[in-house]
């Protein structure tokens, strides 16, 4: 069980009678699923218990974009979605997932008991949304590529705690969620391997140099 979520720790007997609070109903997905779409009738938030999931779109010209990704632990809330006219905006299985559906509405009042857990698990799905909202915007904002990969090494690298991680995203998905070209990032990343920024074996990174200097 995850013990901690975007910074705020969760006990393991937090998660006891998390079933009597929200009475989720749990879904298995395979590998590129559609699991659902984003909708403000949408009443719903997705746990999820094991696997990867995307938030994506497309753009204009029909290209995907990942607008974010989440893993075991994550809450996501389907119903919050930006006012665009003919955007759609989805969630999928990138990997095969399990995962707890709740209703909006019970995940936001607090249960009769007003438990302590049901609001340090609202407390912590707020902190980390912020937070990876916030994260992404400034990889977005960095005036070149070479700035966000490694403004996105360099978030990895602090949530790991340790200068070696995986990407939590394949190469090519990693391309879309930075919204960059591959064969220029795939460059980019050569170049920085040549000049001992990083290591990069697939997916496996180590950080050389302090990213933060």
């Amino acid at each position: 069980m995850i013990e901690e979520i975007g910074g705020a720790r969760l006990k393991k007997s937090d998660f006891i009678g998390i079933n009597e609070c929200f009475k989720p109903i749990e879904r298995e997905y395979k590998r590129g699923e559609i699991i659902t779409t984003y909708s403000p009738e949408n009443d719903t938030i997705c746990i999820i218990k094991e696997g990867t999931v995307y938030l994506t779109t497309d753009n204009a010209e029909n290209q995907r974009r990942i607008i974010s990704f989440y893993e075991k632990g994550d809450i996501i809330v389907t119903c919050i979605v930006p006012e665009s006219d003919n955007r759609i905006f989805y969630l999928s299985a990138k990997t095969n997932c399990k995962i707890d559906f709740v209703k909006y509405s019970k995940f936001t009042a607090c249960c009769e008991k007003h438990c302590s857990k049901h609001q340090r698990i609202i407390s912590a799905y707020i902190k980390k949304s912020h937070k990876k909202s916030l994260a992404h915007t400034d990889i977005l904002c960095q005036q070149t590529l070479r700035s966000k990969l490694l403004t996105f090494f360099e978030y990895i690298k602090t949530e790991k705690g340790k200068n070696t991680f995986y990407l939590p995203l394949p190469l090519s998905d990693l391309a879309d969620y930075l919204s960059v070209d591959r064969s220029a990032m795939m460059r980019e990343i050569k170049k920085m391997n040549e000049e001992n920024i990083i290591i990069s074996e697939k997916r496996k990174i180590t950080v050389i140099e302090d990213l933060s200097e």
